[in-house]
């Protein structure tokens, strides 16, 4: 079938964000199930590159999205970010206009057999342009679930914030529910997304599950795991819950472990991290490392004593979760960390939701590295199983099955 894949990047080899690397899992298994893809996104510097880097694998169209003039380019970024604040679902007018307007990308929609919109706010720049294709949204994260969040974080302080939470709410119930309703088919990372976006839809949405292939190609353990491994983090550090997060373990739960173990590292991979994170690393030379981006995670996968994941926000199955579980390393994460991830037959080293629970949590497992590590062992098997290649190639081809019956919209 020809399948048109709308996002906001083009992926490449060494994307350094984890929903990137799995965009571009996803693409290759469906040109391994004999589909022809072709990629619309915005015009970047840097989906540029990676256009070039895989046009031997899929074209790409890449959209201009016209630049403000220059003498209102910085009130349009202000303008712009508190567009993004409350209306998370919806793209940038600018970028909207630049597809509607686009006749390659009318062309494409109009002979596609599906379009699929990875990332809900993509499924917007859709929106009243002629197909007959299936349409399927990709949720990588339900946004419902995150601004419901927000807002509990910040409903009973008076402040700005918690008007900013009530109003994103609003927005993002209403504009998602527009976004599913025009969808044939949504698809999520796990049955805890699957209900949320029922609930989000009022069950008008079509959902399936489809696990990320995060064990590609991994069938066995890394190895056998001591104390003097590291304490690892792994995320892009431009999304503010990583920050968050990473600073968290800087400020409060790495002192308290320290107090049981003074000569415990803490690696904090991935890119763009803050100057925050690189003053607080200042701090502590010996025993905190900022890597910046990496290559391959792999390296920093192998030294890691264990993983440390203490979220506080955000929504959707992490990857990074996911990542340590297939290579047989202890986790201790929060509630959040694991979400959408552990059930009855997957299962974390530990769970706690506060910095003194975590900072005990993670002391419990160096003293004891050899029962964290068979802990580890005993579900790294399940995991790969759950999250295989194989697994995710089955389920995206009964998805992307032809079908005879298009719809003119």
């Amino acid at each position: 079938m020809q399948i048109v894949s709308v996002a906001p990047i083009v992926p490449s080899d060494g994307i350094p964000h984890a929903g990137g690397q799995y965009f571009l899992r996803h693409l290759r298994a469906l040109r391994a199930l004999g589909h022809e893809v072709t990629v619309i996104a915005p015009d970047s510097p840097e989906n540029r590159a990676a256009a070039a880097r895989t046009a031997g694998e899929f074209p790409s169209v890449l959209v201009t999205v016209p630049d403000r003039p220059r003498g209102a380019r910085r009130v349009g970024a202000v303008w712009d970010r508190q567009h993004q604040r409350f209306f998370p679902v919806r793209p940038l007018r600018r970028r909207r206009r630049a597809f509607a307007s686009s006749a390659e990308v009318h062309a494409l929609f109009f002979t596609a057999d599906v379009i699929e919109f990875q990332w809900t706010e993509t499924a917007w720049l859709g929106r009243g342009i002629t197909t007959r294709a299936r349409r399927i949204v990709f949720a990588h994260d339900v946004l419902l679930q995150s601004a419901e969040r927000f807002l509990a974080a910040h409903a009973r302080r008076w402040h700005p914030r918690a008007l900013v939470a009530r109003c994103r709410l609003a927005t993002v119930r209403r504009d998602e529910r527009r976004v599913y309703a025009d969808a044939d088919a949504v698809l999520v990372f796990s049955g805890k997304d699957a209900a949320i976006v029922d609930r989000a839809s009022r069950s008008t949405a079509t959902v399936r599950v489809v696990r990320p292939p995060l064990a590609e190609p991994l069938g066995r353990a890394t190895g056998t795991r001591d104390a003097g491994g590291s304490i690892l983090f792994v995320g892009a550090f431009d999304r503010s819950v990583n920050a968050e997060a990473a600073l968290w373990i800087m400020r409060e739960i790495a002192p308290r472990v320290r107090r049981r173990h003074p000569h415990a590292r803490f690696v904090f991979a991935g890119a763009h991290p803050t100057d925050d994170m690189r003053h607080e690393a200042a701090q502590h030379p010996e025993t905190v490392r900022v890597t910046g981006r990496v290559e391959s995670l792999e390296p920093v996968y192998a030294e890691a004593a264990l993983a440390l994941i203490p979220l506080r926000a955000g929504a959707g199955v992490k990857f990074k979760t996911v990542d340590a579980l297939v290579r047989g390393i202890p986790i201790v994460s929060t509630s959040i960390g694991v979400e959408g991830i552990v059930d009855d037959t997957l299962a974390v080293f530990a769970v706690a939701e506060d910095a003194d629970s975590l900072a005990a949590a993670v002391c419990a497992a160096l003293d004891d590295p050899a029962a964290a590590h068979r802990q580890a062992e005993g579900v790294r098997r399940a995991a790969v199983e759950e999250f295989s290649a194989d697994r995710f190639l089955r389920t995206l081809a009964a998805i992307y099955a032809p079908s005879s019956t298009p719809v003119e919209r």
